[in-house]
């Protein structure tokens, strides 16, 4: 690298530094946004004896109940500790991303941090804490222990072990493991000592041992507290379902299912300009390491194709292994094919990679709204009201029953500690196939429930920015419920955006 280019690539770097702590401090203020407010939630029925499928319904994974269980409990639902515990799980993953990418380089192994972490922040609240950044812990612990010249028993097994935690949260994030299993298997034949009985032994039995090792564990807890049972249920019934709604929250038609994944899937969730840089990178570090990463970056291409929905944070793995390729571009320690290399590749490399850099990386919304005094999230000023409403109005034995989502009414009962009235803490899934039985039955057994828990107020989110489900055999009219609200409770608080009703 020439002095000057590197002295222009420095700096650019020192700003993108500067710009993601100014970002990371500005985001300890962000409030507990989108999918948080669900979870953490939950985490506060598990801390008070309910038990995930057995005593509240949800179609995640058992990993992400105890990640989040353990977030809460360690940050006590505290919007400041909550924050810290995400900036202090992202200099992880940075640091043990350093030490991964430290072969290639050190400005490589600076820069991939670096850059990751300002996409992850661009994201705002709502990227925060999503399952798929958990999942990054142990995509970097096995990119830091596995992107090497060889593995032995001690690191097989590691592998096996973190991609095992990653299933438990998201069952096709697994999937990572397989570059390193295909690679290891490639590795064995070049030694010439490949046969099944040595795969079997070297490869497969560490991997399988570390892989089982969480799962087991997983199954031990369900089992041990009659969830296994409801959890399959779900599984079979509920999840079929739910894996027909796309990302704009429609019904995605059978006939128009594959159209619609390869319409998505090319698009790489905004972010295939990386791509170019990311081969240029390829192209100079033709090695083993170069192309396991890439290997990965494709398994997570496709990973959001998987469920179908394609939400932004299904991404995070991508945008982070991608970027980790992407980054070998600034490496000047690339092997070419060609003994006499034209002295402006590597510029024009490092020229590509800041060229993505200024047209992608940018400050996130919420950054950017905090500099001009607006507010950050919507949602979280409607909980702000539904939370003093309750802090002011909950008495001792009172239950309440959310008909939300993620639109502020249940960060509000988290705040306030209130007690759920039934078991269904959303109420979405009875909005989609409402013809199928099983949803038919849910909303029956909701009925059940709530008429026997007589809650004393029911709060009702109406904003237009309600993740309503639409499409073929969906609706927002639910009879059974909207005759009970008439019978037996009447309006205290009518607000644009949400209703609370008391029992009369």
């Amino acid at each position: 690298m020439s002095n000057n280019l590197q002295r222009i690539t420095t700096i650019v770097f020192v700003l993108l530094a500067a710009l993601l702590l100014t970002q990371a401090a500005f985001s300890l203020q962000w409030p507990i946004a989108h999918d948080e407010a669900p979870l953490f939630y939950e985490a506060f029925l598990m801390q008070n004896g309910q038990i995930p499928y057995k005593d509240f319904f949800d179609f995640q994974m058992p990993g992400s109940f105890f990640a989040y269980y353990v977030l809460g409990t360690g940050s006590n639902f505290g919007p400041l500790r909550i924050r810290i515990f995400d900036i202090v799980i992202l200099a992880a993953i940075s640091i043990i991303t350093y030490f991964a990418m430290r072969r290639f380089g050190k400005f490589t192994a600076i820069a991939a941090p670096i850059l990751f972490t300002l996409k992850y922040l661009q994201g705002g609240p709502n990227l925060s804490l999503q399952r798929e950044y958990i999942i990054l812990i142990f995509i970097s612990l096995s990119i830091w222990i596995g992107v090497t010249d060889s593995l032995n028993f001690r690191k097989r097994l590691m592998l096996g072990l973190l991609y095992g935690l990653a299933a438990t949260l998201k069952p096709h994030a697994a999937l990572g493991l397989l570059p390193f299993l295909l690679f290891d298997i490639a590795d064995l034949r070049q030694r010439r000592e490949f046969s099944l009985p040595s795969l079997a032994k070297q490869i497969i039995l560490p991997v399988a041992i570390g892989f089982a090792i969480p799962v087991l564990l997983v199954i031990l807890y369900l089992t041990f507290t009659q969830s296994l049972s409801p959890l399959i249920d779900i599984i079979l019934n509920y999840v079929p379902l739910y894996t027909q709604i796309n990302g704009e929250m429609a019904i995605t038609p059978s006939a128009e299912r594959m159209a619609y994944l390869l319409n998505q899937l090319w698009r790489l969730g905004g972010s295939a300009l990386w791509l170019i840089p990311a081969g240029i990178g390829i192209y100079l570090h033709r090695n083993r390491q170069t192309y396991l990463l890439a290997s990965l970056a494709a398994i997570y291409a496709i990973y959001p194709a998987l469920t179908g929905q394609f939400f932004p944070y299904h991404y995070i793995p991508f945008i982070y292994t991608i970027i980790l390729v992407a980054s070998l571009s600034l490496s000047s320690n690339y092997q070419l094919p060609i003994t006499n290399p034209p002295s402006f590749i590597f510029p024009l490399s490092s020229f590509i990679l800041l060229a993505t850099i200024l047209i992608t990386v940018k400050p996130s919304q919420t950054f950017l709204r905090q500099l001009q005094g607006k507010d950050i999230v919507i949602a979280a000023d409607r909980a702000a009201q539904i939370s003093a409403f309750l802090e002011k109005n909950l008495e001792p034995g009172d239950k309440v029953q959310p008909l939300d989502w993620t639109g502020g009414s249940l960060l509000a009962m988290l705040e306030n500690r209130t007690p759920i009235a039934t078991s269904y803490v959303f109420d979405f899934y009875f909005y989609h196939h409402i013809s199928d039985p099983y949803i038919q039955s849910l909303r029956t057994d909701f009925m059940t429930q709530l008429t026997d828990s007589n809650p004393r107020f029911i709060i009702e989110v109406t904003a237009i920015d309600k993740p309503w489900v639409s499409g073929e055999d969906t609706s927002r009219d639910f009879p059974e419920l909207r005759a009970f609200l008439n019978e037996y409770y009447s309006v205290t608080m009518g607000k644009e955006d949400y209703i609370i009703y008391e029992r009369r």
